[in-house]
């Protein structure tokens, strides 16, 4: 580096120390093992369950992520703080839970209220109402103390996690072989991460979910009265989510969402009722209608249904006049089965349904009252949308984006919701590669914004070199929003949708009648590095800039009294922690891209991200002379570099397998080489709580960052890591200089 100090080595950055020998007993580890399962299952239990109960929460899947970062790294500071007993996250947990529950069993509206007041400061239009301007006066006072509620849940979470945390910084205290102890807690992690996938996949309900969390807490705790705790305020958990009185008919918990089941039905002039479908909400907002528009039901009952004379022109039947009688036909989003019973009601041959919640599709297969999911045409695929679109050996006649407007489901682990990817200019040239000669794809949205509208119509432009027919689609009478909303209807190039206009003089006065105006300004077009459909420009929203900074100033004043204030933090870790969280977010993101959002492929690449933790630990332990830190800072800047030139859409016409062997080893050699930096200088640290807690602070400002990414796009996040990275680097060769002028004047 051109210095005469010799090469940075992580053994002289951290303190001297010779030999690894373990000095700990066997329970050390298991413990060990057991709450690093028990911190894993329970940052994503409540990741998940929050984002159910408070809406904004499914918006900011960081902001709980950030307070069990926040409450691990207290608790890793107060390690040595005896008093600090593991089992009191369960009294807090209690509290957490009733906060959340009991105000909506006694009908008190206070987070519905919390999302809309926070939505005025808010310019994503991810909820179903007009957004308050915050400059007004009325506002701004409701505005911030709905924040205050955001902070006070911020605050309850992460002191859920401070008491293990305090318990996580005292084993690695314990336990002098710092690799094996970290292995341990990777290994835990892992298995943390299947044991709540296991859960979910099992669609039951959250008491469920905490009723596991207390099995795993018992190994932990060692005393009768710690045992003790756990299990009482485990029984208030059950009993207070048990006790809560439900909105709907029935509830289903899918892998994703809670689903909420509501029954529709109509009154003969008989008196006797008939079931005409049924409504789902998703995490409390409206989600679908599943509706019966099968011809002899409705000649049965004609006044249901005032428009049924028109019915072949309007809601989801109106596509079919674009592309009669189909062979092939794909609905991504199938939903609950109202476009795929559409399909077969026009005749298509078959039918491709991609889902990629289960539980929605269940749902349809049981209930939906045309039970389009039984007919032998139709073949069901769970699978997120882009995944399919480069699997599928067909070519399609119709392709139907069915309702994959997503307004509440998104990923556990990033700021990418789950639809992002599939409403991008290269999901578009992928849909336009898959249709046939005769092919047409139909795109339905509620618009509520008129740049989303704008965005759509000129990614079709983009991507398929033509302009889209746009127009507003009428719903199925009487259900609002069942089929309807800003439509856009294209062909490859092949003139099959002027043809039909010009075939069907019916079909063209009902396009004509609401026909959309070509757009009047230019917008930035979501890409797959820049996937934010929601958002109008490159900017971040005044309501994450709002939310990070309370949680900035609560972190500071906490941390003062609490754990002594930010100068024992050590600046080497946090900058590792705040790298390592968005080279983990951005693998998460560009992983999704290649092969889904899906809960499953989630939970793979966190389990391949830690299992190269692993590798590092293995090759760190095996290694036996100190480590030079240039090379390995230079191994991951440079894996970094490639990560970020590295054109991911060549992957893309590749198979599953080869796709994935390249993907994997351009997204994890970053992961290696971070590893390979921390537990080199880990390894040698004799304060490892702290250091902990460094890296989990640390941690909290990579999340933060990823925010960034509005502005930046996803990409572009592995340059802010390079950025820590270096500044890191330059701290450690500064440390190691001073280290050695510090010797030559002792033996001077």
């Amino acid at each position: 580096m051109g210095d005469t100090s010799g090469p940075v080595r992580f053994e002289t950055m951290a303190h001297d120390r010779s030999r690894e020998e373990n000095h700990a007993g066997i329970h050390d580890y298991v413990r060990l093992f057991f709450l690093s399962v028990f911190l894993l299952y329970v940052e994503i239990l409540l990741i998940r369950w929050i984002s159910t109960e408070i809406r904004v929460f499914a918006y900011f899947k960081n902001l709980t992520l950030i307070a069990c970062f926040f409450g691990m790294g207290l608790g890793c500071m107060l390690g040595r703080v005896r008093w600090l007993r593991f089992y009191l996250c369960f009294p807090v947990l209690v509290i957490l839970v009733a906060a959340i529950v009991v105000p909506n069993g006694i009908g008190l509206d206070l987070y519905p209220s919390v999302t809309r007041l926070l939505g005025s400061f808010n310019e994503m239009p991810i909820w179903n109402w007009a957004n308050q301007s915050a400059i007004e006066g009325n506002v701004i006072v409701p505005a911030l103390g709905a924040l205050s509620v955001l902070v006070f849940l911020f605050l309850m979470i992460s002191l859920a996690f401070v008491p293990p945390g305090g318990l996580l910084g005292r084993l690695f205290d314990s336990i002098d072989n710092r690799i094996a102890a970290y292995s341990v807690n990777i290994a835990g992690s892992i298995v943390g991460i299947w044991c709540f996938s296991f859960v979910a996949y099992q669609s039951v309900p959250p008491w469920v979910w905490f009723l596991v969390a207390s099995v795993l807490a018992l190994p932990i705790a060692r005393r009768a009265r710690d045992v003790g705790w756990v299990v009482g305020a485990t029984a208030l958990v059950l009993i207070t989510l048990i006790w809560r009185p439900g909105t709907a008919e029935f509830e289903v918990w899918s892998p994703y969402q809670r689903l909420q089941v509501n029954k529709r039905t109509a009154r003969l002039p008989d008196g006797s009722v008939v079931e005409t479908g049924f409504t789902v909400g998703v995490n409390g907002a409206f989600f679908q209608h599943a509706v019966n528009l099968d011809p002899e039901f409705l000649a049965a009952h004609p006044s249901f249904w005032p428009g049924q004379a028109t019915l072949d022109y309007l809601a989801y039947n109106l596509a079919y006049r674009f592309a009669p009688s189909p062979r092939r036909v794909l609905v991504v989003g199938a939903g609950n089965g109202n476009d795929v019973a559409a399909a077969l009601r026009n005749g298509a041959q078959a039918v491709d349904a991609v889902e990629i919640d289960p539980a929605i599709i269940e749902l349809g297969r049981r209930q939906h009252p045309e039970q389009p999911y039984s007919d032998p045409k139709v073949q069901v695929h769970i699978d997120d949308a882009r995944s399919f679109f480069k699997r599928t050996p067909y070519e399609y006649d119709l392709i139907v984006f069915g309702t994959l407007d997503s307004h509440t489901l998104t990923s556990s682990f990033s700021n990418i919701r789950i639809d992002n990817f599939v409403y991008t200019v290269e999901a578009f040239r992928e849909a336009r590669d898959l249709l046939s000669d005769r092919g047409v794809l139909w795109i339905v949205f509620a618009v509520e914004r008129p740049f989303i509208e704008h965005r759509i119509y000129q990614m079709l432009v983009e991507a398929f070199e033509s302009a889209p027919t746009a127009f507003l689609h009428d719903h199925v009478a009487p259900l609002p929003h069942a089929g309807g909303g800003s439509t856009f209807v294209i062909d490859a190039g092949t003139g099959v949708v002027e043809d039909r206009l010009a075939e069907d003089d019916r079909l063209r006065r009902v396009v004509s009648a609401t026909k959309l105006p070509p757009p009047r300004y230019e917008v930035e077009l979501a890409t797959d590095d820049w996937p934010y459909l929601y958002l109008e420009s490159r900017r971040i929203p005044t309501l994450f800039v709002v939310v990070t900074l309370a949680i900035l100033c609560v972190a500071v004043l906490l941390s003062r009294p609490i754990a002594g204030g930010l100068r024992r933090m050590d600046p080497i870790y946090f900058l590792l922690g705040a790298g390592f969280l968005l080279v983990e977010v951005q693998g998460i993101s560009k992983m999704a891209l290649l092969f889904g959002t899906t809960w499953i492929v989630n939970s793979i690449v966190i389990t391949g991200i830690l299992a190269m933790i692993l590798i590092a630990n293995l090759i760190a332990a095996r290694v036996k002379r100190p480590l030079a830190a240039a090379p390995l800072f230079a191994l991951l800047l440079g894996s970094l570099l490639v990560s970020y030139f590295f054109p991911l859409q060549l992957l893309l016409g590749l198979g599953a397998i080869t796709r994935g062997l390249v993907a994997t080893t351009v997204m994890a050699l970053p992961v290696l080489f971070a590893g390979l930096i921390f537990i080199s200088i880990f390894r040698t640290e004799k304060r490892p709580h702290a250091a902990l807690a460094s890296n989990l602070l640390g941690a909290i400002v990579g999340g933060l960052s990823e925010a960034l990414s509005f502005i930046i796009g996803v990409n572009s996040l592995g340059l802010i890591a390079i950025g820590f990275y270096l500044l890191a680097f330059i701290i450690a060769k500064r440390r190691a200089q001073q280290g050695l002028l510090s010797m030559l004047s002792q033996s001077g």
